[in-house]
């Protein structure tokens, strides 16, 4: 996939990215729980707290990740992720009615997607050498992006011809196909981390060196999670497709990735961080302006772009901070900042939105990243 790479690394990067689309194919088709959640009488708080617990596992399992996969490799761990994912996706077959199930099932997915996600992004990031890491990691994340236009695009095909059981069939299977894509990979050569308790994970998150880009991932996914967790119960009343938000969201974020990932390793993080975090706010405040297809697709586009540009430039920054024995540590810290943000600012959401409504949500959120922007642009001062 990238030039410069031996086979072996290729094949592995290429094998792992693959199948980390898939999984993500799985994790994004629930995207639309939403509306299994309306559909059994819940309304927008129950939405925010159901979708917002899948960040309480999927953060707190982070710190034992990063120091399991820096301790003993990456491979075995994705492997654990995905089966955990696998089995949770199909739980919600049992459940007929607005119970406690939801938020145990949740749960048990925030701990698969932290095992999964956690040990490929790492992996990822060590078969590319730093000097194309940002290009690496924007092809590794466009792939994952890929994988919106296929889970909850098909995903709600599927929910409004077949019913909500199939779609849970549906969504579990691509589960198994990143467990057959990983299980032939190998693990990468890394220095096994001299960590016995876990214990510089924490170090790691709360150090000057790290503090402002991980506090500025917090934020951009504070703002990723209020569109992404409430977009279908957000269009459905307005007799708009989901279908055109991820679509358009998908088509531009792996564009930009692909084309674009490897802007930031020439002309710097910050200088790419910095505007993007400020169109990333403007996008969030238009969202309040949708009430058709076409705007739902110039927004989607507009959201897309600084988005796109965001995730692997910020990861990239991280990892370029990190030491080879904390490669793990840092990646973990850098996805528990971007589960905290996501789920946990869920709830907040979900109360905003149900008192204020959505528009007052978006608002919200936006000027909460416009305020990341400030903060990222001021006192992040060794990005380059």
């Amino acid at each position: 996939m990238i030039s410069g790479l031996d086979q072996i690394q290729t094949k592995n990067f290429t094998l792992i990215t693959i199948a980390n689309f898939f999984f993500f194919c799985n994790f994004s088709s629930f995207f639309l729980l939403p509306l299994f959640i309306k559909s059994l009488g819940g309304d927008e708080a129950n939405i925010g707290f159901i979708m917002g617990s899948f960040g309480i596992t999927s953060l707190g399992s982070i710190p034992l990740v990063a120091f399991l996969i820096d301790r003993y490799g990456r491979r075995s761990f994705m492997l654990l992720g995905a089966s955990v994912m696998l089995m949770s996706s199909l739980g919600y077959l049992l459940i007929t009615e607005l119970s406690p199930i939801f938020y145990l099932l949740r749960l048990v997915q925030g701990i698969g997607f932290a095992f999964f996600f956690t040990s490929s992004g790492t992996a990822a990031a060590d078969f590319v050498p730093q000097a194309k890491r940002g290009q690496g990691l924007g092809i590794f994340g466009a792939f994952t992006i890929a994988s919106y236009a296929l889970g909850p695009t098909v995903g709600e095909a599927v929910i409004e011809h077949l019913g909500f059981h199939e779609f849970f069939i549906y969504a579990s299977l691509f589960s198994v196909i990143a467990i057959l894509l990983v299980y032939p990979t190998g693990d990468p050569d890394f220095k096994p981390s001299k960590d016995r308790y876990g214990l510089d994970f924490f170090r790691l998150v709360f150090s000057k060196k790290f503090r402002v880009a991980l506090l500025s991932n917090v934020i951009l996914a504070g703002g990723f999670g209020s569109i992404l967790q409430f977009i279908a119960a957000f269009l459905k009343p307005k007799g708009l497709d989901v279908f055109y938000f991820f679509l358009t969201y998908t088509v531009t974020v792996a564009a930009v990735r692909i084309l674009g990932g490897g802007i930031s390793d020439v002309f710097g993080r910050k200088k790419i961080t910095s505007p993007s975090l400020l169109f990333f706010s403007l996008s969030i405040a238009a969202m309040i302006f949708i009430d058709s297809v076409y705007k739902t697709i110039l927004i989607s586009f507009l959201f897309s772009i600084s988005y796109g540009m965001l995730y692997p430039t910020l990861s990239a920054l991280v990892i370029d901070k990190a030491g080879p024995d904390e490669r793990g540590k840092a990646m973990g810290a850098f996805n528990a900042c971007f589960s905290l943000g996501t789920n946990f600012l869920t709830f907040g959401w979900g109360v905003i939105a149900k008192s204020f409504g959505f528009d007052g949500m978006y608002l919200t959120s936006a000027a909460f990243v416009f305020i990341g922007f400030l903060v990222f642009t001021f006192f992040e001062t060794k990005s380059d």
